[in-house]
């Protein structure tokens, strides 16, 4: 498991972690493997949310959401890098001393965020969270920030070799519902697809006034059916005083057999720990 970590000085590092098939809650420790850019301009603060992609012939390869310095107008400083590994995982070294993907389009001209990358047609596909312009909130919609919200949403890139990207479409792939829903919905973020025989399933993790989780199926990959649930989402909460009791969120699903494995965060978005969850396909 390759996870994010931060110090007491408020740095960002990637870790990792290991465990054997059949003990899925044993993880063990194994230190850093990701350090931050402390020179960079987007990842001075340091890195989050990995996505690691091995590779057989040649070096593995991490995206990351990089951190910079806080903005002074509040706004998320987030942007993606890649990082590279010459010894199957052990360690990486950042690829680029500057983000892999502009901020050049509507819907991400503010940041770019937590990224799923899947082979897809020959290709790398990258899906990740994409910050578009900030805005007045609705009238009368309670939010989990203040009177000016950001509109974030999945959008989706292709590469080949995970360096350059380009992005195929002028649009949002998911976009948040708004008040197609209740509450409100104005975020829709951290993407986690799982391609199974049928197709593939994408959880995500949408925000009114907290997080929870909710999925969506395709077919293709390209177009995407949100799965129907109620106000507190697939997961839900935790017991009171547990956890997790406020929300749920940042899935990661492995299927191993007929079971699936889950690992989520809780409150804080890992500040109190991570959670582990199964379930079983009809």
């Amino acid at each position: 498991m390759y996870y994010w970590g931060t110090d007491t000085d408020g740095f960002h590092r990637i870790l990792l972690a290991k465990t054997s098939v059949d003990r899925p809650t044993g993880w063990q420790p194994h230190g850093v493997v990701l350090e931050r850019q402390p020179d960079s301009n987007y990842n001075s603060v340091g890195p989050s949310f990995p996505w690691v992609v091995p590779c057989e012939d040649g070096p593995w390869l991490m995206v990351f959401c990089g951190w910079g310095e806080p903005r002074s107008d509040g706004k998320l400083p987030n942007t993606t890098g890649v990082a590279l590994s010459e010894d199957g995982g052990l360690s990486f070294q950042p690829a680029r001393d500057h983000p892999v993907l502009p901020l050049d389009s509507d819907y991400d001209c503010e940041g770019t965020g937590s990224v799923c990358v899947i082979e897809k047609g020959g290709v790398l596909g990258m899906y990740y969270t994409s910050l578009g312009a900030y805005f007045q909130k609705p009238d009368g919609v309670e939010t989990g920030h203040s009177d000016t919200i950001p509109r974030i949403g999945i959008a989706y890139a292709e590469s080949n070799d995970g360096l350059t990207l380009e992005k195929p479409l002028d649009r949002l792939l998911v976009e948040p519902r708004g008040h197609a829903t209740e509450p409100y919905e104005y975020i829709c973020s951290k993407p986690f697809i799982l391609q199974e025989p049928r197709g593939y399933r994408m959880w995500v993790h949408t925000f009114g006034t907290a997080y929870r989780v909710r999925s969506l199926t395709s077919s293709d990959g390209s177009e995407w059916t949100w799965n129907e649930s109620g106000p507190e989402g697939e997961f839900g909460t935790g017991r009171q005083g547990s956890f997790d009791d406020r929300q749920r969120c940042y899935v990661s699903v492995v299927k191993h057999e007929d079971e699936y494995r889950c690992w989520f965060t809780g409150n804080g978005f890992g500040q109190t720990g991570m959670g582990y969850a199964v379930g079983r396909g009809t």
